[in-house]
């Protein structure tokens, strides 16, 4: 489905909103004001399971808010964004197992609306950075019509924005491309399937691969590959083809003008999407069909350190405001 409160990427954000964007490893939250400019923001190890979840986002929204010198019953809009099939317009989420949520339904937003005292829009988390991705680009003067956004993280997920509306999907779970099954004899993934490219390409997967001691799995791997290490060259490889197969996915199905990898895999830098264009133009070296579509030029990357998730869930609330008719569209 889409949100047609959404709206235009270059709408204004409300004049002061809180963001919370949920992951596997922490949980990141800021106030940004009605240009995107981040006012204060935090990050907390995230808790997992139900009642961790929660908590951890009610001290990243009170935080914040306190850092930014903000009352929150002054805050404009609230938003949240969780991994897992989410339900916008009840506020529940389902199998956020990167969190420790399964199938049984988690009333989020109610009982952060309850926890903070006003209403409380939840979003999935890379859809929510799909949308900060898509006004971010835009105020850089780099927009796109439409996009879709890579999130490689603990987990791989897609959100995909044209023209300013978010695509969710009948059931919910449009872009959980992370669990689409790509070798019969890889690993166990965290959604019970065999061999998914969240499974083999993830930060989770590279961490049980190549472990490091402060997180850095990634980066690290990345500088061993550089300094020529024949394992890490493997391990890189198996990730690169892993996450091109995603591109090609989001590329195939979607045919989006722009393809946005984040996610903390990210912090890599320019040499991942440099990586992943010559995967797609070694593996289409025969397919005059795949060359033609011109893939490695579509790839962007944002600097993580720009909070796109926290940005986004703001805008995902106050298009849910709008929808509501308690705000005026931007």
């Amino acid at each position: 489905m889409t949100d047609p409160a959404i709206g235009s990427p270059l709408g204004d954000l409300p004049p002061f909103g809180i963001g919370i964007d949920i992951g596997g490893t922490s949980t990141k939250g800021a106030v940004v004001d009605g240009s995107g400019a981040v006012l204060a923001s935090a990050s907390v190890p995230t808790r997992r399971g139900p009642v961790g979840v929660v908590d951890t986002a009610l001290l990243v929204a009170r935080t914040v808010a306190e850092q930014a010198g903000v009352a929150i019953g002054d805050v404009a809009a609230i938003g949240v964004g969780i991994p897992g099939t989410v339900d916008p317009h009840r506020g529940t989420v389902r199998f956020a197992v990167n969190v420790g949520l399964g199938a049984a339904t988690v009333e989020l937003g109610s009982q952060l609306a309850i926890g903070l005292g006003v209403p409380v829009h939840v979003e999935n988390d890379v859809r929510a950075a799909a949308l900060g991705a898509d006004w971010y680009l835009a105020t850089t003067g780099a927009g796109a019509t439409d996009l879709a956004y890579l999130s490689i993280g603990t987990g791989i997920a897609a959100g995909y924005v044209e023209r300013g509306h978010l695509h969710r999907g009948a059931r919910l779970v449009a872009g959980e491309i992370g669990h689409v099954p790509i070798d019969p004899a890889g690993p166990v993934c965290a959604c019970g399937q065999i061999g998914c490219i969240e499974a083999i390409a993830s930060g989770s997967a590279i961490e049980r691969a190549w472990p490091t001691s402060d997180g850095t799995s990634a980066a690290a791997l990345h500088a061993a590959v550089i300094a020529g290490n024949a394992a890490a060259e493997a391990l890189w490889s198996t990730v690169v083809g892993g996450l091109s197969s995603a591109v090609l996915m989001l590329a195939l199905t979607l045919d989006p003008e722009v393809i946005v990898i984040g996610g903390g895999v990210a912090a890599v830098g320019q040499a991942l999407p440099d990586a992943i264009a010559a995967r797609l133009a070694f593996d289409a070296r025969h397919s005059e069909f795949l060359g033609s579509l011109d893939l490695g030029a579509r790839l962007r990357v944002v600097d993580p350190t720009v909070l796109l998730g926290p940005i986004g869930a703001v805008r995902a609330a106050q298009a849910s405001l709008v929808a509501a008719g308690v705000a005026a569209a931007p």
